[in-house]
């Protein structure tokens, strides 16, 4: 029975390799995605500041000037 054994140790690892391929590819998928959620982000950001620069034009009255 040890070349039963032998067998069984093959596929376990490549198995163990396969998981760990998965694994990897779900990981890369997850930063792919966490990096177009920040790039999203920021966009709305500068045009949330871009807004607010254009609403807030002509309101405020310096005296001084």
């Amino acid at each position: 029975m040890c070349s039963g054994d032998g067998i069984s140790s093959v596929v376990q690892a490549r198995q163990a390799q396969t998981y760990a391929q998965i694994g990897i590819a779900v990981q890369a998928k997850a930063l792919q995605a966490t990096q177009v959620q920040g790039e999203a982000a920021v966009e709305l950001l500068e045009v949330a500041a871009e807004l607010a620069k254009q609403l807030g034009q002509g309101l405020q009255f310096d005296a001084r000037a």
